[in-house]
This record gives C-alpha cells, sequence and structure tokens, in this order.
C-alpha cells in the first residue's frame, strides 16, 4: 500500500499530546522528508512548531529540502540549539556542546518547558544521536535517557524524535535500543532515493502494526 500525506498526518492526528514517536531513518533523504511533513502538518492544524537542533542538523535538513526543490526557511518555528553556529528559525535558546550534561539537562528543561508553557506543539528533534557521541560514562547516558522520560506525557507537545540510525548504530552508547522502550510508537524508514518504506515496528494502532507502505517523494511532498 502507498502512504498519502492525507494518511500521514490521519496518523499524526491519531497520536495522543504527551507521546513520543522514534523515527528510525536508514536512508539519505529520510530526515528531510519528515521534518518537512510534520511542519506541514503543524501549520495546517494551527499548532506551534519546535525544533530541537543538535550540531545543526536543521542547517542540513534545509539545505536538502533546497536540494529536493523546497524553500522552507522554518521562520515559524522555536529552535533550542545545542552546538552549532548555522541559525535556522527562530533560535530561543543555545546550549554550547561543551556543558557538562546535568548542567545541559538542567538549561535544556528549563527552557524546554518555558517554550511549552505557552501553548501546544509539534516537536521535531534532529541530530539527537549526535549527542550521545558525547557521553563519556553509562551515568551520563542514563541521565540523558531519564531526561526523555521526564517528557512522556506532557499533554503540551506531540514529539518526533528523528534519528540517523546508520550514525546512532555505531555509538559506544547506542540510544536507540532505550529510545525504543520509552517511545509509544517506532517508525523504520528505508529505501532508495526517490521511493521508500515507512514500517511500523510499534504502534498502539493495531491496524498498523508491522505494515510497510511504500512512500514516494512526490505523493508525501505534493
Amino acid at each position: 500500500m502507498e502512504m498519502t500525506k492525507e494518511m500521514l498526518f490521519e496518523i499524526i492526528d491519531k497520536t495522543p499530546f504527551g507521546d513520543l514517536v522514534l523515527i528510525e531513518d536508514e536512508t539519505s533523504y529520510g530526515s528531510a522528508i519528515a521534518t518537512y511533513v510534520f511542519v506541514r502538518y503543524a501549520r495546517e492544524k494551527g499548532l506551534k512548531i519546535m525544533i530541537d537542533d543538535s550540531l545543526d542538523t536543521l542547517f542540513l535538513i534545509k539545505k536538502h529540502l533546497e536540494f529536493l526543490g523546497i524553500d522552507e526557511d522554518f521562520s515559524d518555528a522555536f529552535v533550542i540549539k545545542t552546538g552549532g553556529k548555522m541559525d535556522v528559525g527562530r533560535v530561543v535558546g543555545r546550549i554550547p556542546l561543551e556543558t557538562e550534561p546535568v548542567i545541559y539537562l538542567s538549561r535544556y528543561e528549563s527552557m524546554a518547558n518555558e517554550v511549552f508553557s505557552k501553548g501546544k506543539y509539534i516537536n521535531i528533534v534532529l541530530g539527537f544521536e549526535r549527542l550521545f557521541a558525547f557521553l563519556q560514562e553509562p551515568i551520563e547516558f542514563y541521565m540523558v535517557i531519564s531526561s526523555i522520560q521526564g517528557f512522556l506525557g506532557n499533554k503540551s507537545r506531540k514529539a518526533f524524535y528523528i534519528i540517523d540510525k546508520n550514525i546512532a548504530s555505531n555509538l559506544k552508547f547506542n540510544p536507540i535500543p532505550e529510545l525504543e522502550e520509552i517511545a509509544t510508537t517506532v517508525v523504520h524508514i528505508k529505501g532508495k532515493y526517490g521511493r521508500g518504506k515507512i514500517i511500523f515496528e510499534k504502534t498502539p494502532f493495531i491496524e498498523l502494526l508491522g505494515k510497510e507502505f511504500e512512500v514516494s517523494l512526490e505523493r508525501v511532498l505534493q
């Protein structure tokens, strides 16, 4: 079965606020397309957009969308940046990468809660797997995982963590198994340029569980 934009929007509609959706991207373009779909969804539904941007991943996504012929500046998205120098969207918070994990998490939670106090958000988390490359000790790893769990059930956001599976799987502290446990929904994006597959590995919607959907860029980007 082919996945259309309407079907994707219907699935996002049914996803409750407070849930965490983990998207494991194994392609070169999936993260950019997923980000664009979530941004368009938020605009159509009158929801605010918050993007967690680690190490200029949003800038790379903007460039990738340009390559696909999509001019998207994310000007209406609130952005919390961790590391990086390329500003995209409305940057409302910055956290330097050299910060100790406990200080980093405290700053991030304070900034994020401030944003979430002002409405309903589609929260897109980008480049998160790259942060795990800087963790030195297991205790730091579990502090980060615990912080993510702390946002579960926050009714101000639907959270979509888009992770480059190829990078995450090769880290000393691979976050994927822990994130799969936390997430209410786990989606894999596979395929080759132009055509791909979306596979629902974990979902509360029984009709989607284990299902594989064909995706063409043209249909999703209409």
